[in-house]
């Protein structure tokens, strides 16, 4: 390793190498993150530095017994959309066909409560009906779940996830600004000084939930 690396980058290339042994999904969002910074694309690989802490919420969060995903929370998104769309065909004067798809959102509704509601009678229901949970409230959820075990310096980890909780929102918004463009059409990239302040904090973040994965696999 190069002596003139950044001590972000360090860290970050620590957490890489314990990756490769507790964690093959974080392991490869982080190596693609790492060649695409070899180019200078910041933005890109700030993108896969977000969904590497989402890869280790999600494998810690299911490790400890949480489900990461909830049935029907998908079904709702859509049908928000189609209300919206009925609001636009109301608005351009066309009420026959806008109140046509509301009533077809109430019957997507009470389809959307049922998988909500009785989840265990809908397990035919497709993947693709199901939407994780966010990171924010998995990461709290695994805080609360480590509360309740008896575990080596669980005190401790549950500090740390409380100290880290305010990065994982702060890591949303950035890996968020990466994926997404802007609204005004202004140019929307992560630029060097906030990828390094990223960095930072992926790194103790996953460094905190692979500590976990380890005391929990040893346990």
């Amino acid at each position: 390793m190069p002596e003139n690396l950044p001590e972000e980058i360090k860290a970050l290339q620590g957490i890489l190498s314990q990756a490769e042994k507790l964690d093959i999904a974080v392991y490869r969002e982080l190596q693609k993150s790492q060649a695409l910074l070899e180019h200078g694309f910041y933005t890109e690989s700030a993108l896969r530095l977000g969904r590497a802490v989402e890869a280790s919420i999600y494998s810690t969060a299911t490790l400890l017994g949480i489900s990461v995903s909830v049935s029907g929370l998908s079904q709702l998104d859509h049908i928000g959309d189609e209300i919206k769309v009925a609001q636009v065909i109301i608005a351009q004067g066309h009420l026959d066909n806008g109140i046509k798809r509301l009533l077809n959102c109430i019957k997507g509704l009470a389809d959307a409560v049922d998988i909500l509601v009785i989840p265990k009678q809908n397990t035919t229901q497709k993947q693709s009906r199901e939407r994780p949970l966010p990171n924010r409230q998995l990461y709290k959820a695994c805080n609360e779940q480590i509360g309740k075990l008896e575990i080596k310096d669980k005190n401790t980890i549950r500090a740390k996830l409380g100290r880290e909780s305010s990065q994982v929102e702060e890591l949303g918004e950035i890996r968020n600004k990466a994926a997404h463009a802007s609204l005004d059409g202004e140019e929307r990239e992560v630029n060097r000084e906030e990828y390094m302040d990223l960095v930072g904090k992926v790194s103790t973040v996953i460094s905190t939930l692979f500590e976990i994965k380890v005391i929990l696999q040893s346990s």
